[in-house]
């Protein structure tokens, strides 16, 4: 049963908001969760990049073709005809926006991002999956609520999360550039970190409703590890279900795949690449969609936390 004093604050209150989500971090920092989930993200990161950067540095070691150096061979590799079909299908756009991200743009850096959107959605769960959850389980929630309302609380370990979030994509971003700039440098500094910074405006947005998902399923289990094992399964398990739905349509009713594009938009994961698409309007609906579902998982998870038994 809740416990509270007849002279509580019973108002949303964006002041307290703020004070549980500084809490928040700081208490993440102390228990070591959010350096492990800083680690996770940043290991991630210079993984995918490695694996772009690696086999280039191998070929140079073994007198690449015209003994181009790695930026040469890294221009001459993803700019390719090769490169540009298999973005195409990874991306299921067209010629105009793989020339976008190979031409247009540091094709080795687009490549790195497309990589790295696909592990965001799994890497932000084991940094927001244990907003409420531990808590709850420890009872700890209680003496909380002597002193602020239920949706305080909720919101306020969203936002920390959520900052906490920021300072890791940031700070990932920020070693990617560098990594990229000196060990390979074949783009102009300026066009590197302008698309950089639409690189990170990209992961940022698509693990927002991510974090609003943790965020509802934290506050619906009393165990941390439950919490992550389910949003886990949810992140991966919805997009197993969709890409079989859409077979068995294809398979049953002869439906052209091409028409079934809207069912993977039902989650967050479908807008993914529209986050770095080249026309501003796709952009644009893309982020207004993950706000969205953010929206959405938030609304969701604030009910059942204001009604659940802490």
């Amino acid at each position: 049963m809740e416990t509270a004093t007849t002279n509580a604050p019973r108002a949303w209150s964006p002041q307290h908001v703020w004070i549980i989500a500084l809490y928040s971090m700081r208490f993440a920092l102390r228990s070591g969760g959010g350096l492990m989930f800083l680690l996770i993200f940043l290991t991630v990161g210079l993984s995918i990049a490695s694996l772009f950067i690696a086999p280039l540095e191998e070929l140079v070691k073994m007198d690449g073709p015209d003994g181009m150096s790695a930026s040469e061979l890294s221009i001459t590799i993803l700019e390719s005809d090769m490169v540009a079909d298999a973005v195409e299908w990874i991306t299921s756009s067209d010629s105009a926006q793989s020339e976008y991200l190979l031409k247009d743009n540091p094709a080795l850096l687009s490549a790195i991002l497309l990589i790295l959107l696909i592990a965001v959605p799994f890497t932000t769960c084991f940094g927001a999956f244990n907003q409420t959850s531990g808590d709850i389980a420890s009872r700890g929630l209680r003496y909380l609520l002597l002193r602020t309302e239920r949706s305080n609380i909720f919101l306020g370990r969203f936002l920390g999360v959520l900052l906490f979030t920021i300072v890791s994509v940031i700070g990932t971003m920020l070693v990617i550039l560098l990594y990229v700039q000196f060990k390979v440098g074949a783009y102009p500094g300026m066009d590197l970190w302008l698309w950089g910074f639409q690189g990170l405006t990209a992961v940022f947005f698509l693990s927002l409703p991510y974090i609003a998902l943790c965020a509802w399923i934290s506050c619906m289990l009393d165990s941390p590890f439950g919490s992550l094992a389910i949003c886990l399964l949810i992140s991966g398990f919805s997009l197993a279900i969709l890409y079989m739905l859409k077979l068995a349509l294809v398979s049953s009713m002869q439906v052209d795949p091409e028409n079934l594009g809207w069912l993977v938009k039902t989650v967050p994961w479908g807008w993914k690449y529209e986050l770095l698409h080249g026309a501003l309007t796709a952009r644009i609906t893309a982020i207004l969609a993950m706000l969205g579902f953010t929206a959405a998982f938030l609304f969701l998870g604030l009910r059942h936390f204001k009604k659940r038994d802490l």
